[in-house]
């Protein structure tokens, strides 16, 4: 099997990684950058931790996509889309949104209730420059596979409203993506976010 060292496109730094990621991280310039489909340059952002919080600190990534979103048709009973309508901007029927996907490894309850949670309610937070020492969680999802999870994200958030939805038919178009690290603390009960 044949190694090749990966240098950073930008700085020419070579990159050591501890762990397996999809994505490259120069700790020299700090240019992220993938290799999939020839070097691609990532955009990304580190949220700042709120002051306080006690706990060991760790940076979770997640796809942060930014996506048109359109209802060409429905039909429901017993409600209406409520979920959708309170998170799509513009008009009823169509608009712009945020899609959060978690970029890590995580059990698919816990991906629900991350994804909608986040998408439903974008954080709002300060950036920072750097990690600042903090442990990054490894990126294992791509930005095509993050791709293909924002529907299976759109549908869940009206489906766990259960009798209400009987048909929809919407279009989902992915226009930028990038990586959030957004700032948790372990806690007794699981990690929770410290922004």
């Amino acid at each position: 099997m044949k190694i090749v060292q990966v240098k950073c496109p930008s700085c020419g730094t070579p990159i050591r990684m501890k762990n397996k990621e999809s994505v490259f991280l120069c700790d020299n310039c700090g240019m992220m950058h993938t290799r999939n489909h020839g070097i691609e340059r990532i955009d990304y952002e580190i949220a700042e931790f709120a002051s306080g919080g006690a706990g060991e600190r760790m940076y979770m990534p997640f796809w942060r996509l930014y996506c048109d979103f359109s209802i060409r048709s429905k039909n429901v009973e017993g409600g209406s889309f409520f979920r959708l309508a309170q998170w799509i901007k513009g008009d009823r029927d169509s608009g712009a949104l945020f899609v959060f996907i978690p970029a890590f490894d995580i059990s698919l309850e816990d991906f629900k209730i991350l994804s909608t949670r986040l998408t439903l309610n974008p954080p709002h937070y300060r950036t920072t420059m750097n990690f600042g020492g903090v442990a990054r969680i490894p990126v294992l999802l791509t930005k095509e596979e993050a791709r293909e999870l924002a529907d299976f994200v759109v549908v869940t958030i009206e489906a766990e409203k259960p009798g209400v939805l009987q048909y929809l038919d919407y279009s989902l178009s992915v226009k930028d993506e990038r990586i959030i690290y957004l700032p948790f603390v372990k806690t007794s009960s699981g990690p929770v976010l410290a922004i």
